[in-house]
Order: C-alpha cells, then sequence, then structure tokens
C-alpha cells in the first residue's frame, strides 16, 4: 500500500477505493498507524512520481497510438 502511495501521483481517494476502502477517513487511520504518517505527509517525504516513470519515448509513442485503425486494415473481410 506504501509504495502504491509513494510511486503514483493518483489523489490519496482513488487509492483508499482502489484498495477496497469506502472511508478516505479510515484508510488516513490505518495508513498512520501502520506508517506513522498520514498518506499525505508520506507522500511529501519522496520525490514526485513523475520523478520515477522514466519510459523512452519510442514506448510512449508505440503503446500510446490508437489501436484500431480508420483505413479498414482491421477489416475482417479483407482479399487474401
Amino acid at each position: 500500500m506504501a509504495d502504491v502511495l509513494r510511486m503514483t501521483d493518483r489523489p490519496v481517494a482513488d487509492i483508499c477505493f482502489a484498495v477496497g476502502l469506502q472511508s478516505v477517513g479510515s484508510f488516513t487511520t490505518s495508513f498512520t498507524g501502520i506508517f506513522g504518517k498520514a498518506p499525505v505527509a508520506y507522500r511529501e517525504s519522496f520525490p514526485p512520481a513523475a520523478a520515477h516513470a522514466r519510459v523512452p519515448l519510442c514506448y510512449v509513442q508505440f503503446f500510446g497510438r490508437p489501436q484500431r485503425s480508420t483505413n479498414g486494415e482491421d477489416a475482417t473481410n479483407a482479399p487474401s
């Protein structure tokens, strides 16, 4: 749970719901009890998550492009 909080810039509420809790207050209380800091204070003690995300531009371009082409290449009735 702490690694997710440290390695992302997602809001604490999103992480709370992603781990299955329904209350941000309960999440904050549990997190503080386990790690000794509130989630926001814990996150502030590390560099921003963007500093960890070093993805080569070629990967970003390849995986960020649209998956379906609109020029008919994906048609199932294409001549063989």
